[in-house]
Parts: structure tokens; sequence; C-alpha cells
């Protein structure tokens, strides 16, 4: 076996001390591990600052909450009729000007009544003969000049002639059609020396002076409407509220719709509201005095229902919720949430419970 020599001895045990110095002088040129800055060292030693997340809130307030059921109906006259003449007659005046406003009583139309007229002239006569024989039979009789069958033909002679002249009177007012009611006439249907009977509609009257608002709403609400009831409506033609009152339902429901009719009334003063036009209904169901209305996008909704984040401490905290009727931007919180609570409305997807907040804007 060799053995090195002397110098070769000495050169390695030199690397050998130099290998070992190295070593402990840079230890990172034998390790995987990152070089420390003295920064470094001193932030690992100083606890992390949190970051707040900015978001605006909404306090919630004390509301008073309408609970409204939307519909429709239809405005209809307070009272229409189509006019018609009673008897069979030829048309001989017009007196109403179509599309005019005319009061109870007054006259629209008149039929021929000549035939009548004369009738009740050579009746007229027959009675004032019949006066005569009545007033001497009762002389007669008192004298017992006649009996009493005698003079009571004569008495009921008088009776039967002064019968024919009220009946010519009440067909002489047949010949005469007139305003039954206030009223607006329609457009003209016929023209003098027209033949009409009574299947004949003349025109119509409409009394719009006050307007019915007809509508039905589902039977789970039948038990809400009691006469009295204020609703308020709006038309195609005008954007401005009116209201009116319910005066009456129906006393059962539509069997096919399972539906109740409902009748209110309101002023037309002015007449811009339209008989046969369509009306958009509220109807206020519920009223409550200390309601909670929160913003819609404050709302998350999951498969559970919705919840929300609230102001706890400076922090974010999730709150399930239970929603109620909605308004425009506004919905209601029926469980949950307190009066006086601040709820989040943005930035809601960097929120969790336990987040800090830092609120921008506050309404």
């Amino acid at each position: 076996m060799k053995t090195l020599s002397f110098r070769t001895q000495s050169l390695i045990a030199g690397l050998i001390v130099l290998t070992i110095a190295l070593f402990f002088i840079t230890p990172n040129l034998f390790s995987n591990k990152p070089a420390s800055s003295p920064s470094a060292t001193l932030s690992s030693s100083t606890p992390p600052t949190e970051t707040k997340v900015a978001t605006d809130a909404f306090v919630i307030k004390r509301e008073i909450i309408t609970d409204e059921l939307q519909t429709t109906g239809t405005i209809q006259a307070n009272q229409e009729v189509e006019l018609v003449s009673e008897v069979a007659r030829k048309l001989v005046r017009v007196y109403a000007r179509e599309g005019s406003y005319v009061s109870q009583g007054t006259l629209l139309y008149k039929l021929d009544d000549a035939d009548l007229l004369a009738k009740k002239r050579k009746t007229a006569l027959q009675e004032k003969l019949a006066k005569l024989d009545e007033k001497r039979f009762r002389e007669l009789l008192a004298t017992e000049a006649i009996n009493q069958q005698e003079y009571d033909k004569v008495l009921t002679n008088l009776n039967v002639l002064q019968a024919e002249l009220a009946m010519i009177d009440v067909d002489l007012v047949k010949t005469e059609i007139r305003a039954p009611f206030a009223g607006k006439l329609g457009l003209k249907r016929v023209d003098v020396g027209a033949y009409v009977t009574p299947s004949t509609v003349l025109s119509s009257i409409d009394d719009i002076s006050r307007v019915e608002v007809a509508f039905t709403i589902p039977e789970k609400y039948a038990s809400e409407v009691r006469p009295g009831q204020a609703i308020h409506f709006t038309t195609e033609n005008s954007s401005r509220p009116f209201l009116a009152k319910i005066t009456a339902t129906e006393p059962k429901l539509e069997a096919n719709t399972r539906s109740l009719l409902v009748k209110a009334i309101s002023d037309n003063k002015g007449g811009k509201l339209v008989p046969g036009s369509s009306a958009k209904i509220a109807f206020a169901l519920h009223v409550t005095q200390d309601g909670i209305l929160v913003p819609t996008q404050a709302l998350i909704p999951n498969a559970k229902g919705y919840s929300l984040f609230r102001i706890k401490n400076g922090k974010a905290e999730r709150r399930v919720v239970k929603a109620g009727s909605r308004t425009k931007g506004t919905v209601q919180i029926l469980e949950g949430l307190s009066i006086g609570d601040t709820v989040l409305t943005t930035n809601l997807l960097r929120l969790d419970t336990g987040v800090p907040v830092t609120v921008s804007t506050i309404e």
C-alpha cells in the first residue's frame, strides 16, 4: 500500500479546513432558504395590519309600510242608459244637441201624437156631456124621480170616460222622450221622420259626474275588502293618481276565476275619467306602523332565502333575514333585523362575518 507524501497530506488537510470555514461563514450557500434581510426580520416580529373593506351603509329607521295589491279594472259611468221609445211612432222633433250635457227631465225627442190629441178632444167632449147627465140624474135621484140603478149607469159612464182620458194622457207622455237623469248625451242615432220602435236606439246618456271603478281581487284577499276603503288608481291618459272609495262587492266569488268583483266610486270633476278606459289600481291591504325597509341591493339570495350584512363592532356580520313585500328599490324585512341596525349595501362580495369595514357613505 502506497503512503501519501507529507506534502499531499498537508494539502488535503488544508482543503478540508477551508471547506469547513466556508460552511460556517456563508451558510446560505448550502441552504435552500432565501436570505433574510434586516427589514424582513423586523416585519416578522411586528403583527400584520388588518385590511378594511370600504362599503356604503344604510341605517334602518321606523317606516310606515302599506301592503298593497296591484290589479287592473274598468272605469264605468255612474249611470248609463240607451234612449228608446216605448211606442212605435214617427219621430217629429229632436230637441237635444248630441254630445251636450242635459239636466234630468229635459225633453230630448218628440214622437207624432196627432191621433192621440184628436182622441183626447173627442173623449173630453164626451166627458163634458157625461158630467151634465150625472148632475141631472143626481138631482132626479134626490127627488126619487129615478131609481138608484139608472143613476149608477150614468155615473159609471162618466168614470169610464175619465179613465179613457187618463189613458190618453199616459200615451201622450210616451211620445216624449226625456232625460231620465242629468248627464251627457251620446251621438244621435236617428233623424227626424224616422219610424221608431221600442227596439230603435235613439241615443245614449251617461252620468259621468262620478264614475264607477270595477275590478276583481283574488279570493285570498276577499275578507280584506270593506265598504268605505280607499283605493288609488291611474289611467293611460293621465299619470295623476285618482282616489275612489269602495261602495259594494258581490256577495259571492266568481266560480270560474275564484275572484271577487268590487265596485268603487270616484268623483270626476272636469270629466278627465272616460268610461270604458282601463285603470291600474293600488288597493291597500295592511298598514304596518313599525316596518323595516332596506335597499334591494343589500339582499344576498341563497338556496334557503336571503341574507345581508350589518355592522357589529366595526366588522361585518352576516344575518339571515325573511323578506316581505317589495317596493321600487326597497324590500320589507320581516325577521332578522331591528330598527337602528346599519346594513351594508356595496362591496358585498368581499365581505364575510368578522371582516373589518370602513363606511364610505351612509344613508
